[in-house]
């Protein structure tokens, strides 16, 4: 039902000219302009922007947009408490709803998409974004050109039997299909794939099963929207609500009828089609007015350079009886970004992970020289209380919201992807990603590096004890995408250029 109504709206904006209407909820003047400069790109777009929020439920009930922006924390009222009203009333439940968002913290994300969210932002973002964003959940009226290329659909299913049926299946509708034996196989496939249209997935595999594949899944801008269809011999309320929750599209019970099968499947690829329409428009976002943009860059450039060196200086007062930290925390610093980088994330984001590791053992600052300066093994009771480092770093960066990523790395870097490291005994995916690329950084910087206790290693025998680790010490995807900067050549010149 829910891609007969698509449809059939789609049908309707064809025949009128689709003149999208864009409904903007932003209590700030300076933001206003610059979200209406963001969205002035869609072509045809009729922008409105409130500053109340009881003005955005009127607004939406009497004269419905196409698409509702609203901030995540306006005066007034909680963004998701006002996404939760519009989808209870039927005049505005099926219109989408961006957040605009100053952080990006996980439970910030999931209150907004269990209020009933689309899409999440995250300030500040690349010129284009939101507007790309828009124009993705606008459908086919604010495409320029069709995507005619053949669909490409990854399916994740251990049992070959089941895997080569269903690829059977697609393939006979003229579909190209990518096969995957298990979740983490599926992806390392979407590391390298940007073209994969949908994702058929069973629960329960090995190495990585289908409510971690989901999770990651949305986690990747560049598959946030891509359908995920799970297919499971569980017919679990509980397990199904869960899959769902975890961001998957639809869930079909094995066994299931071809026929049930191909209309679900042929529902979810029309979504995909027109999210690729949209992309294929690729229309060029207005610039600013040039003396606003030229302030905002100026004045972004100077608070972004000002809290690098408060960076630099608050990690060398951590370790200033170390007469090489700073080139340790630089060297750990273009090596955790580019981890990020081969990993696909944005680069901003990426360079907000390297800029946060600088600061991953700040807590130092809270341990007696006594320990810090010991040249030799530390017993029982001195590891254990250099292990509080990390909630120490935890505590002295806490209050600022600049520094949340440099909090997760403060405290989390010396877990392990097994379970064995600490201060929480953390495990696998639930060790935040910004701390497993930090681990993997510093571990090898320490390995390099000489020490009052021992000598430095080589760098091909640190490569191949990161590489040993994998999946015990270290994250495998990691491993995986320092395997690749490592044969490339970065690291040797980054050792080279901090030595």
């Amino acid at each position: 039902m829910i891609g007969d109504k698509a449809a059939t709206k789609e049908k309707t904006k064809e025949k009128t000219g689709f003149n999208p209407k864009i409904l903007v909820l932003e209590d700030g003047k300076i933001a206003a302009m610059a979200l209406q400069s963001e969205l002035a790109s869609i072509a045809g777009a009729s922008v409105s922007i409130v500053s109340a929020a009881d003005r955005v439920l009127e607004d939406a009930a009497e004269n419905p947009p196409d698409v509702i922006i609203l901030r995540f924390d306006p005066h007034g009222m909680n963004g998701p408490e006002i996404c939760k009203r519009l989808k209870k009333k039927p005049a505005t439940r099926d219109i989408p709803v961006i957040f605009i968002a100053e952080n990006d913290n996980r439970e910030s994300q999931k209150e907004a998409f269990e209020s009933g969210a689309a899409d999440y932002v995250v300030t500040p973002f690349p010129r284009g974004r939101l507007a790309e964003k828009t124009k993705k959940l606008l459908g086919k009226g604010a495409a320029e050109e069709g995507d005619v290329r053949p669909q490409t659909i990854l399916v994740a299913e251990d049992s070959d039997t089941v895997r080569k049926l269903v690829a059977g299946i697609l393939k006979k509708q003229g579909h190209e299909v990518v096969e995957a034996a298990d979740g983490l196989i599926a992806w390392s496939i979407l590391q390298r794939r940007r073209d994969v249209d949908l994702i058929i997935s069973d629960v329960n595999m090995p190495n990585m099963n289908g409510h971690q594949l989901c999770r990651m899944v949305r986690g990747m801008e560049e598959h946030a929207f891509v359908p995920f269809i799970v297919v499971s011999s569980i017919a679990d309320k509980d397990d199904i609500t869960k899959i769902l929750n975890s961001g998957a599209d639809d869930y079909l019970i094995k066994p299931f009828a071809t026929e049930e099968f191909l209309a679900r499947l042929k529902a979810h690829l029309r979504v995909r089609r027109l999210y690729n329409d949209l992309n294929a428009a690729n229309s060029r976002l207005q610039a600013f007015n040039a003396s606003l943009e030229k302030m905002v860059v100026l004045r972004t450039r100077e608070i972004s350079e000002a809290n690098l060196e408060a960076i630099m200086m608050l990690a060398v007062a951590s370790e200033h009886r170390d007469t090489d930290t700073g080139n340790h925390v630089r060297r750990i610093s273009e090596h955790a970004t580019r981890l990020a980088l081969a990993m696909n994330f944005p680069e901003a984001r990426a360079e907000a992970i390297g800029h946060s590791s600088i600061l991953h053992d700040v807590g130092k600052i809270a341990i007696t020289d006594v320990i810090l300066k010991k040249e030799g093994k530390l017993d029982e009771r001195e590891f254990n209380v250099m292990k509080t480092h990390s909630a120490a770093g935890e505590a002295i960066l806490s209050k600022a919201p600049f520094f949340k990523t440099a909090r997760e790395i403060a405290r989390s870097h010396h877990e392990k992807f097994d379970g064995t490291g600490y201060p929480d005994g953390l495990r696998e995916f639930n060790i935040p990603l910004s701390a497993r690329i930090t681990a993997v950084a510093d571990v090898f910087d320490a390995l390099t590096s000489r020490r009052v206790y021992k000598a430095a290693w080589s760098i091909n025998d640190a490569y191949a004890y990161v590489a040993e680790q994998a999946g015990k010490h270290f994250d495998p995807l990691v491993v995986e995408a320092f395997d690749k900067i490592y044969k490339e050549g970065f690291t040797a010149k980054m050792m080279e250029k901090y030595k």
